[in-house]
Order: structure tokens, then C-alpha cells, then sequence
């Protein structure tokens, strides 16, 4: 079963304000769905997983 993580939790995580994170997702830097009409974001560990990935692979570069 795929661990499903709000916007909150994502933050916590990352060690990002949580406005940030949903920045991420509007950018498409971060895969996310939204839930119901007025429901926050969801954002599954794998996406986030992904993420860092992503990003450490950006700062190896940069550093060449």
C-alpha cells in the first residue's frame, strides 16, 4: 500500500514551509493530487522520494 502524506506532513519532511510545498506542486516540481472539492493536496512518499532524488541529482551537477 502506497503511503498517501499531506501537504503538512511533506513540509515537516522536506523542511519546508508549507506554502512552499504547495508552490512545488503548482510548479509541477512536485506530483500531487487534490482531494474533494476543498480538500488539500495529497502527495504519495514515492513523489516525494522522487523529489529528493531529483534534487540531489541537480546539486551533483552543479557541483562539476
Amino acid at each position: 500500500m502506497r503511503k498517501i502524506l499531506l501537504t503538512k506532513e511533506v513540509a515537516q519532511i522536506l523542511r519546508l514551509h508549507e506554502e512552499y510545498v504547495r508552490e512545488l506542486i503548482r510548479q509541477r516540481k512536485l506530483k500531487a493530487y487534490k482531494e474533494g472539492r476543498r480538500g488539500g493536496f495529497r502527495i504519495t512518499m514515492e513523489a516525494v522520494d522522487a523529489y529528493i532524488a531529483k534534487k540531489h541529482k541537480e546539486m551533483e551537477v552543479s557541483k562539476r
